[in-house]
């Protein structure tokens, strides 16, 4: 089932690529969804590892629009658009890859960004990165500094995500030496 839902998002995600950016999504491509993707991305491990990344918004992982891409070419890594991206099962698990290079982006994702209730000139956003089977989600506070025209970002709490791979789909036998 799991599988059928990821299959599905993704499918979502590459048929939303050629609209226009609704209301939400011009706020989540605002400076301050920048410096969280930014964010995020200085915060996982595979940053290294990694050649590809793919910038993904709400909680459909929508395309972002290419001007928004563009913005991430100074992170050394190659732009994929979400609608390059398959899915597919590699030695029994499912990994999602470039279909032309296959190479396993970095898959950044910006869910929400909110004012906050009791201080509308900050906002709480929750975002996420992705690489391969691992990933993290969390909800983040953003706090402008309009004297130096950055965002200070704090983590306010880790959101649990089931790990990949968890949808009841067997895994392959080793082989016994």
């Amino acid at each position: 089932m799991r599988l059928l839902l990821l299959l599905t998002t993704l499918l979502l995600a590459a048929c939303s690529g050629d609209s226009a950016p609704t209301e939400d999504h011009r706020t989540l491509e605002s400076p301050a969804g920048e410096a969280v993707l930014r964010h995020m991305l200085t915060l996982c491990p595979h940053r290294e590892e990694a050649k590809q990344l793919t910038l993904v918004l709400g909680p459909l992982q929508d395309a972002a629009t290419t001007e928004f891409e563009t913005r991430f070419t100074d992170t050394g890594l190659t732009i994929t658009p979400s609608r390059k991206l398959v899915a597919g099962a590699v030695n029994g698990e499912i990994r999602i890859f470039d279909g032309v290079t296959n190479q396993a982006p970095i898959i950044l994702q910006l869910t929400s960004l909110t004012p906050e209730p009791t201080n509308p000139a900050n906002s709480e956003a929750v975002a996420a990165w992705a690489f391969k089977d691992k990933a993290k989600r969390l909800r983040l506070r953003v706090i402008p500094q309009p004297a130096t025209n950055t965002f200070d970002i704090q983590q306010i709490e880790e959101i649990p995500i089931p790990p990949r791979n968890q949808d009841g789909m067997p895994k392959p036998q080793e082989k016994k030496a």
